[in-house]
């Protein structure tokens, strides 16, 4: 009788092994190349922002692709940011924060991912792949030079969020952190997009999502970013809306055990959803407009008609739906010079 329990609950534990890997390819088998339809920023829109292209090899020996961003009329440059993008269209997502950026005097360096873009990578193989690319930029900055006499400071959005946050157990150059909608742990942020896609609660696949990820890629990917953030030093800036949709609040990097951290600064935007450096403005405009089309989208079955589509994104005001918002960025850029200054 017990050899037919125990051999029941391993069909079931191999069973839910096969559901989860097929979800986590679902999610991450396949490459970002962002939405063709959409207009994404270069720095030939911006009149004084200047780019030069860049690559390096990450892990695998895939290239990844980016470029240096600078601002012609800086000479002497404040230190170098390193953008890290989010899941979807790639670092040119944020190139109206990038000229922010370089504007304040920075130069900034950023890429796309493994799978993502303008970069190599059959897929985006896990959200851990990101801490392995940033480990990788970061090798290439320290060994050029022209790069390495710069302080280093580091800035994620959501994904790029885990990635700087997870990146402060290996590098202890980096002179300050800022972390945008990032998220704790890698396997509940899974299943709270099920949960939200679905409706339904799957939280009792989060530990078998945990040993994909153990097994993919070892011990340090499954480690909660709260508890990396504990031991550090390095200064860390949190941004988090509290009405985020994609990072809950409760799997935010929001976190009473970080009470008590003098080099952890926490600030929670009211209404804010997942972009937080947008205007409230921009970001319902955001959620209006995509709406919009996803229910069009509904109603072709998928396939919406070229002339339809066309005009759909033709009608799309660029301006509005990537309006920064001044305070949340003045608030990161003061907070960068502080702490570049204060940290020799």
């Amino acid at each position: 009788m017990l050899n037919i329990v125990i051999i029941i609950l391993a069909i079931i534990i191999a069973i839910l092994l096969m559901l989860v890997k097929l979800i986590l390819y679902t999610v991450f088998g396949k490459r970002c190349e962002g939405n063709p339809n959409l207009k994404y920023f270069t720095a030939d829109d911006f009149e004084e922002l200047e780019s030069k292209k860049m690559e390096f090899k990450s892990n695998k020996g895939q290239i990844l692709r980016g470029f240096i961003y600078t601002n012609k009329n800086i000479k002497e440059y404040k230190g170098i940011v390193v953008f890290v993008h989010g899941m979807g269209a790639g670092h040119l997502s944020y190139t109206t924060e990038i000229n922010t950026l370089a504007k304040a005097g920075f130069m900034v360096i950023s890429y796309d991912n493994t799978g993502t873009c303008t970069s190599e990578g059959k897929n985006l193989k896990g959200f851990f792949q990101s801490v392995i690319d940033l480990k990788y930029a970061l090798r290439y900055i320290n060994e050029d030079e022209n790069l390495n006499k710069y302080k280093i400071v580091l800035i994620g959005h959501s994904w790029g969020a885990y990635a700087v946050c997870q990146e402060l157990q290996y590098d202890p150059k980096v002179k300050a952190v800022v972390a945008m909608s990032g998220f704790n742990n890698s396997s509940q942020i899974i299943c709270d997009s099920i949960k939200d896609m679905t409706k339904k609660n799957f939280i009792f696949l989060k530990p078998f999502i945990t040993i994909l990820n153990f097994i993919t890629f070892g011990k340090a990917s499954i480690q909660n970013t709260v508890d990396i953030l504990k031991k550090t030093e390095i200064p860390v800036l949190i941004l988090q809306g509290d009405s985020d949709t994609s990072v809950v609040m409760s799997n935010s990097l929001v976190s009473k055990d970080l009470d008590g951290n003098d080099n952890i600064k926490t600030i929670i935007y009211k209404d804010k959803n997942h972009n937080v450096y947008q205007t409230l403005e921009s970001e319902k405009y955001v959620t209006d407009t995509f709406s919009e089309i996803r229910n069009i989208g509904k109603k072709y079955k998928g396939k919406i008609p070229k002339e339809e589509c066309e005009r759909l994104y033709g009608n799309i005001d660029y301006k509005k739906i990537t309006e920064e918002d001044k305070e949340v960025m003045d608030t990161i850029i003061k907070f960068l010079e502080e702490k570049i200054e204060e940290r020799v």
